[in-house]
């Protein structure tokens, strides 16, 4: 509440701290107050601003989803988002600092929340995402509704059809999508939109891949120092914004699409909410086994802990750039998925008020041709009776009134 107040004094413009300083030498009391909260404001804007994937992570997962969408869906795409997805790549990060509220959709919450099981805490009753059965629902419980999984199902909600949804198998566990995004309650009527809503949902299906985003605790490793080559970071901002600042450049190639076109037939039999389930329990095995066992270390007393601040070695960060390398290549395909599913989504919409049938991989043919072939084998016969009865009570013949037709 604080920072929102901050942010409607500075008129929404966003500064790193190191920009600003509080003038001191302003002469009257108001002018030094309006200083200090201008200087306050940097070093909120400086925390928020490491607070999601950077915007280097979000324009190279977005430039990943870019090369894959074909044809006109590059240019649907960016008509329904009302402008370029790698453009948008800060867009997550100008609406953070605008609405710190909605910082709470980028990250994983649940009651209690879960831990790693090797360093589990005292009292700590989960050692996996989800609830004890390690299912993840929005039910406040696994996880909360204003959380990243819920707003995930929640903003995809929006661009999905009903009849098409109703093609595919339901979940075993329900996903309970959330009707409304409290969060969501202070913004604009025009930021609401569903431009806004496909700009959230390509956002967050980035900050799915990042893995701190999915554990809570350490502050989703904002308190775990780790110095690298003479400087000292957080395990968080290292994440958000040294790692994706220093991975290697990339082409779209032959390769990754056929990488690509190797792994989306994985996706094809389930809905994206049920996959973002899917892929976020995948995502949070990794912050564990691969991101906070390595720094553990055994302690005389059999326990186990995280030095701080950590030194991290160059093979630890070496395979830390590696993995956010794969995370980010898979998070740029994913994106591809899902925003082509939302484009036949809006088609299925339309053909649907039209009256018209569209295929789709999901449609059983098989059943609806048989629905044909019952309705033909009815109704063909009794339209056919009731013509040769019309005609025998002296009305005209099927073959007249179609020579009638023609005349006309």
């Amino acid at each position: 509440q604080a920072s929102h107040a901050l942010s409607a004094l500075w008129g929404g413009m966003s500064a790193r701290s190191n920009h600003l300083r509080p003038n001191v030498a302003f002469g009257c009391p108001s002018s030094r107050r309006t200083g200090w909260a201008l200087f306050v404001l940097g070093l909120v804007n400086q925390w928020i601003g490491a607070r999601a994937w950077g915007p280097v992570g979000h324009e190279r997962i977005a430039r990943v989803a870019e090369g894959l969408l074909k044809g006109k869906h590059k240019d649907q795409i960016r008509t329904m988002m009302h402008g370029d997805i790698i453009a948008l790549s800060s867009w997550e990060k100008e609406m953070t600092v605008k609405y710190p509220v909605t910082d709470a959709l980028h990250w994983h919450r649940q009651e209690p929340e879960w831990t790693c099981s090797g360093f589990q805490a005292p009292g700590s009753e989960l050692k996996q995402l989800g609830d004890k059965a390690g299912n993840l629902r929005c039910d406040g419980r696994a996880a909360q509704q204003g959380s990243l999984f819920c707003a995930l199902a929640y903003f995809f909600e929006h661009f999905a059809h009903d009849a098409l949804l109703r093609e595919f198998p339901q979940p075993k566990e329900p996903i309970d999508t959330p009707k409304t995004l409290s969060v969501l309650s202070g913004l604009a009527k025009d930021e609401l939109s569903t431009a806004h809503y496909l700009r959230w949902l390509a956002s967050l299906i980035g900050d799915l891949h990042q893995p701190l985003h999915w554990l809570k605790e350490h502050s989703f490793g904002g308190d775990i120092k780790l110095t690298y080559q003479g400087q000292e970071y957080s395990l968080l901002s290292f994440w958000e914004e040294y790692i994706p600042e220093h991975l290697p450049s990339r082409q779209m190639d032959k390769a990754s699409e056929k990488q690509y076109q190797e792994r989306a037939p994985a996706w094809w039999d389930k809905m994206p909410p049920e996959l973002f389930r899917e892929w976020a329990k995948e995502v949070a095995d990794v912050v564990c086994s691969q991101v906070y066992s390595p720094m553990e270390v055994n302690h005389a007393d059999g326990t186990r802990g995280i030095a701080s601040p950590f030194e991290l070695p160059e093979e630890l960060y070496q395979r830390w750039l590696k993995l956010a390398q794969d995370f980010t290549e898979l998070g740029g395909q994913r994106l591809a998925f899902v925003l082509n599913e939302i484009i036949e989504h809006r088609r299925h919409k339309v053909a649907f008020k039209e009256g018209r049938g569209r295929l789709h991989r999901k449609k059983r043919w098989t059943s609806n041709l048989m629905t044909n072939l019952v309705i033909g084998g009815i109704a063909v016969p009794l339209l056919l009776f009731a013509l040769r009865w019309h005609e025998r009570l002296g009305g005209l013949s099927l073959v007249s009134m179609v020579r009638g037709h023609l005349k006309t």
